[in-house]
């Protein structure tokens, strides 16, 4: 019976050691889980944008989605403001430079009085 005493003291020793180092696990695990959900929403937002064609295109992806995520900003609510913007409908663009041939005989006409 005492070696039963002696083990069962030794588990009951152990116990908060054992807890703490999965307390610390587990609030290392949840922050991991909330970086990826915040990049993900991230990613989720830049390519709203590209849809929408808002941002500069010339930036990389990866880049974009690093500013948006620096930004601190509460990326639901810029992601609420991208969905409500309009997307940018440019059909065509008009020269006023002459000199330029359109190749568009209406932007020809337009542009310079003929066809």
């Amino acid at each position: 019976m005492a070696q039963n005493d002696t083990s069962a003291r030794e588990v009951l020793q152990a116990v908060p050691g054992v807890l703490r180092a999965l307390v610390d696990e587990k609030e290392k695990l949840a922050a991991a889980l909330a970086e990826y959900k915040q990049r993900d929403k991230a990613e989720e937002i830049v390519a709203m944008m590209e849809t929408r064609g808002l941002g500069d295109a010339s930036i990389p992806f990866k880049k974009r989605v690093s500013n948006i995520m620096s930004s601190e900003k509460d990326l639901d609510i810029i992601k609420e403001a991208v969905a409500l913007a309009a997307p940018d409908m440019s059909f065509a663009s008009i020269s006023e430079r002459p000199e330029i041939d359109s190749g568009n005989s209406f932007e020809d006409y337009i542009l310079n009085g003929q066809a």
